[in-house]
């Protein structure tokens, strides 16, 4: 059996940091797929790229941005995103952008919007669920027309089985003097996290992971699909049965996965485990020809008859990402819905002609259904006790879980970053 100083499980992105800084130390990233990257990489079929979904790279942590910024040649890339509502393309974030609704739907969003702001200047307290949170800060009429349908169809529950634990950097919470500036004027179409983002000037955000695991490739081995682990003897074992020793160990392993493959956990660890839940995502690779989406980056559909809740279009930020005249798109579809995917790919296009681009399906070079079973980790009423029951037991057990899905977290391509490094940081003073 081999044995190394540290083992990783996963070459995500926080996989690969973790190596990256590491350093020259002994330790080694097993990985399952065939390719490091997670599900940042990126795929292209007949001049069409795709990613898995919208990657947009936020870089705000000074380190990180030194560091990993010149991987790749970059492009800075001003958002351009809206809502379809009520036949209308509105600014995003729709808290914050009323202006472009009919008349009757912004005058209730903004009586939803006051009557909120006087019941918390009366000194009503923040709510849990994320529903009545909602409530709170954006009123009736907000919660009615975006936050409630878009959100039911994104996470395929409803508003109050989950918490707002996972929104305070996600979705901004403008004041009531913003709410009404953003009924009148343009002003607040730059807020929220993603106002600009970082894009690889060829080879989609593929090519940043590329980049990056160029930098730690002896120490990857891809198609090492860790099957087992025993933290008691401390060895992990890999599906064509070959065994790892370790003295330190690191999973960005879905959490529910890592949970179910580890030897002698207790049972209420094994049934913490097995109540953390996540939303699956299903999404199509579209790649059209026609220029689409009114030359948006992504759109937002909050309307519960269309089956898709958001539209992203790669090309319109790179034009690189598809032939010359022609779209690259990813198709977010809703969950917990029962659809047939011919109609569903129609309603898409009938969304595109809609938006001034005629779009047949003769028009549909590209068309390929796609899963990411963990896509967003759901914040129930069990999430808080049993992450702390799995994590607390992992800690003890020598293992750290870390990442989007090994943390069992809601975050962004640079927080994954960012933890690798803090993980190695740790790590090199043990």
């Amino acid at each position: 059996m081999e044995r190394v100083e540290t083992i990783i499980i996963g070459a995500g992105l926080a996989g690969m940091s973790t190596a990256f800084h590491l350093g020259a130390g002994e330790h080694l990233v097993l990985e399952g797929a065939d390719r490091a990257g997670g599900l940042c990489v990126t795929r292209f079929e007949k001049g069409y790229g795709f990613d898995v979904t919208g990657h947009w790279l936020h870089l705000r942590d000074p380190d990180v941005k030194e560091r990993f910024a010149g991987l790749v040649p970059m492009d800075q890339v001003v958002r351009k995103s809206r809502i379809l509502a009520h036949g209308r393309l509105v600014a995003y974030p729709f808290q914050s952008n009323l202006k472009d609704l009919p008349e009757d739907v912004k005058n209730d969003c903004l009586e939803g919007a006051r009557e909120a702001h006087l019941r918390r200047q009366s000194g009503a307290p923040e709510p849990g669920p994320f529903g009545d949170y909602v409530l709170h800060h954006f009123g009736a009429g907000i919660a009615r027309e975006f936050m409630f349908p878009y959100n039911q169809k994104l996470w395929g529950v409803p508003p109050n089985e989950i918490s707002h634990a996972w929104c305070q950097r996600f979705v901004p919470v403008p004041n009531f003097q913003q709410i009404l500036d953003g009924s009148q004027t343009d002003r607040n179409e730059k807020t929220g996290y993603n106002a600009t983002f970082s894009y690889p000037l060829e080879g989609g955000i593929g090519a940043f992971t590329s980049a990056l695991e160029a930098l730690v490739a002896s120490r990857v081995r891809n198609g090492s699909r860790v099957v087992a682990v025993h933290p008691t003897e401390r060895w992990v074992e890999c599906a064509d049965g070959r065994r790892y020793g370790y003295r330190r160990l690191v999973s960005t392993a879905p959490l529910k996965e890592l949970i179910g493959m580890t030897l002698g956990v207790p049972s209420d660890v094994a049934d913490a485990g097995s109540r953390l839940r996540a939303a699956s995502v299903t999404y199509y690779d579209l790649g059209v020809r026609g220029r689409v989406l009114a030359g948006q980056h992504w759109l937002y559909l909050p309307d519960p008859r269309i089956p898709a809740y958001r539209l992203g279009c790669y090309s319109n930020a790179l034009p690189y990402m598809a032939p010359e005249g022609c779209s690259s798109l990813y198709v977010e579809l809703s969950n917990g819905v029962e659809f047939d995917q011919d109609e569903a790919l129609m309603s898409v296009l009938e969304v595109l002609d809609s938006l001034g681009t005629t779009v047949g399906r003769g028009d549909v070079e590209v068309w390929r259904i796609r899963q990411i079973p963990y896509a967003y980790v759901l914040y129930d009423g069990a999430y808080e006790q049993a992450r702390c029951t799995v994590m607390g037991w992992l800690g003890q057990a020598g293992i750290s879980s870390i990442g989007r899905y090994g943390g069992w977290v809601y975050n962004s391509m640079e927080d994954a970053l960012v933890e690798g490094r803090d993980t190695a940081l740790a790590l090199r003073t043990q």
